[in-house]
């Protein structure tokens, strides 16, 4: 996100209900080439919460709020990729273990992943049919397991999560990943979508 656009930003997440604090700044090891005068090294994250709601923080207080994280290498995931790393300690900070994160931009999967390791339970809900099986493939590659689908409990092993449905296409289907879910919405229902909790594997 462009710098110019972080007064939308605050303005979009206010008038949502959330009480901006702060901006974090996450400090690459190295810019994205651009047409700028001078290349940007950093993106801003802000922090929050619902307005009137209590706040945790099970954090450390020595925290400054320059995240000096390295970018993910290359590879063949989103390009918009993050560090686990980055994530799971934004996770961490404002939660407990067992409280539910969402990522309405599930993209490549990296807050299932570090719900994960915070042991947070993650709901993510991905539009993209073919990021949907990133997220799976992902998840299933760091843990050793395998995902199923909600709600028959069909196994999503050797087949691509993208192709999988019960009768045509369904206007949701679920993944279930040992208590956390993945929620895939198409396009004309994207407005609405309701969630259901998978029991763990």
């Amino acid at each position: 996100m462009s710098s110019s656009e972080l007064d939308v930003l605050q303005a979009a997440f206010r008038e949502a209900g959330g009480r901006w604090s702060t901006f974090i700044i996450w400090a690459k090891d190295r810019f994205t080439l651009g047409r700028a005068d001078y290349q940007r090294q950093y993106e801003p994250i802000l922090y929050g919460w619902a307005e009137g709601a209590q706040r945790h923080w099970c954090g450390d207080r020595d925290q400054g709020d320059v995240l000096l994280i390295k970018k993910p290498a290359r590879n063949d995931l989103p390009p918009t990729m993050k560090p686990v790393e980055l994530v799971e300690r934004a996770i961490r900070n404002p939660s407990r273990p067992g409280e539910v994160v969402l990522d309405a931009f599930g993209g490549s999967g990296t807050t299932l992943i570090a719900a994960e390791k915070a042991a947070r339970a993650a709901r993510l809900i991905e539009l993209d049919p073919k990021y949907v099986d990133v997220i799976v493939r992902r998840w299933q590659d760091w843990t050793g397991e395998l995902a199923y689908r909600e709600p028959d409990g069909a196994l999503l092993e050797g087949a691509r999560a993208d192709r999988l449905a019960i009768s045509g296409e369904p206007l949701t289907m679920g993944y279930a990943l040992r208590g956390l879910y993945l929620l895939r919405a198409c396009k004309p229902c994207s407005a609405r979508m309701e969630f259901s909790v998978g029991s763990p594997v």
